[in-house]
């Protein structure tokens, strides 16, 4: 008897460490097709925060599933600003315990079918979760911040 105690101690011991190291995290999102989410862009003009609720970014998985593309979606960073798409492509990121990661310096953005080097993005950083994206940039010299919530087709 003592001995099926022991051998039933050592599989439940088992178990649990073979449990651990099976959670390893999904990719967080499907790097295949692409994801929008709706949030808060915020910029700071002369100054002073400047924020736009309900603006929709999507991600853009590259072709060949090493980048994507960030896209702004009729995006106004100020009131006076006709609303645009502007496009930072090529992306680079890494995913790690289920968490997409991104940093990137000098990438040139792309707005009504052209690129836009005075506006050059810097200092890009952000993570992806499950469900939300948290980013900051600067576009030339203007800090922009977004903060959003994946969509869902639900």
């Amino acid at each position: 008897m003592k001995i099926f105690k022991i051998f039933a101690l050592a599989a439940m011991m088992f178990g649990m460490v073979a449990c651990d190291n099976e959670q390893t995290p999904e990719p967080v999102i499907d790097l295949d097709t692409t994801s929008a989410y709706n949030g808060t862009v915020s910029v700071v003009v002369n100054g002073e925060t400047v924020s736009t609720p309900n603006s929709l970014i999507e991600i853009v998985p590259s072709e060949d599933g090493k980048s994507f593309s960030i896209v702004f979606k009729m995006i106004k960073f100020v009131p006076q600003m006709p609303a645009l798409d502007i496009t930072i492509p090529t992306v680079n990121y890494t995913i790690e315990e289920g968490v997409i990661s991104f940093v990137a310096e000098g990438i040139i953005p792309i707005c009504m079918g052209g690129e836009f080097p005075q506006y050059i993005v810097t200092q890009l950083k952000g993570t992806i979760t499950a469900t939300s994206i948290d980013l900051s940039l600067k576009f030339g010299e203007f800090e922009t911040s977004f903060k959003g919530s994946l969509q869902t087709n639900a």
